[in-house]
């Protein structure tokens, strides 16, 4: 009898765990069970609205419970913010832009978060989505926009070394040679250049311009680096999407709806299992192509390709 007793309790405390397990369970997987996740974004005007209601979008479609926007005013009080995340019962946050950004140091410790529509470089434990495209995507793109390339010169500062580390893996796995110069002042940047335009051949050779505020200057390098690159018909392609109106053959705009979905993923991930995502680039596709610089170079684009790209300039 005491063998059989010792049996039942032993098997009711199996239960008891059991039952405990699955009630845990079945709060965070059940529709019953409601993550509220708060979205803090920049009150902009008109077109920088249209920017974080996309990037909103992308967040609700990957998230099924409830979602609280709070839209910043350019002055705010942040104790009154986080007291009203409170009030909410928020169980998450995404912040988006500068205003939103300037609130983590009041959600570290509160609030799981991930941050986007910022040019996020990797920084401890920050998790988000940066604007600063996946070098993978250009070098992706450079394939189907000018295939004679074999080599890319690139000009860097220490702030986009982790670009570069991800830019290597990726031009060996497009068979590209990647030929790398570290500067640190504006000064050593322009003599790199100089001597980068002597060396490149036209034929095989690119020039890639990261987004640095250095080495893609936009008031000295940028300027030099397109007259030289037009007079020796040098393909030059940039992370800044607007250096492509400028001149450059191309670059990937952000897809705001994506980089919603990607943080909406993030978010719920390291709500749930406490992980930390870390800072990713974009995976954008959205690519603009100056077809003025193509022809210049004497590339030419099947008219179902011109229909792929996201913007083409000059604009008619």
């Amino acid at each position: 009898m005491a063998t059989m007793k010792r049996t039942l309790n032993t098997g009711q405390r199996i239960a008891r765990r059991l039952s405990t397990a699955l009630l845990i369970w079945f709060a965070l997987v059940s529709p019953l069970y409601a993550a509220n996740l708060a979205v803090l974004y920049p009150d902009a005007p008109p077109p920088y609205k249209q920017v974080f209601d996309q990037l909103i979008d992308g967040i609700e479609q990957h998230h099924d419970d409830r979602l609280v926007r709070y839209p910043l005013e350019k002055t705010f009080d942040p104790r009154s913010v986080i007291r009203q995340l409170e009030r909410d019962q928020v169980d998450m946050v995404v912040t988006l832009g500068r205003r939103g950004y300037s609130l983590l140091p009041e959600l570290e410790g509160r609030f799981p978060h991930v941050i986007g529509a910022l040019p996020l470089t990797p920084n401890g434990e920050k998790s988000g989505v940066s604007l600063i495209n996946d070098p993978d995507n250009l070098f992706l793109q450079l394939g189907r926009l000018a295939p004679q390339i074999k080599r890319v010169s690139v000009v860097y500062t220490n702030r986009s070394r982790w670009l570069i580390q991800l830019a290597r893996a990726s031009a060996k796995k497009r068979g590209l040679t990647l030929t790398e110069y570290k500067v640190d002042t504006l000064a050593e940047a322009v003599r790199q250049y100089e001597d980068v335009l002597d060396q490149v051949d036209p034929q095989t050779d690119a020039i890639w311009l990261p987004l640095d505020k250095i080495t893609a200057n936009e008031k000295v390098i940028l300027p030099m680096l397109l007259r030289e690159a037009w007079e020796k018909r040098i393909v030059v392609f940039s992370s800044k999407p607007s250096h492509v109106k400028r001149g450059t053959l191309f670059s990937i705009y952000p897809n705001n709806q994506q980089s919603g979905e990607r943080l909406a993923e993030m978010v719920k991930d390291l709500f749930t299992n406490r992980s930390v995502p870390g800072i990713e680039p974009s995976r954008s596709m959205h690519l603009g192509v100056n077809l003025r610089t193509a022809v210049h170079l004497g590339l030419e684009y099947a008219p179902a390709m011109k229909r792929s790209f996201y913007r083409t300039y000059p604009q008619p």
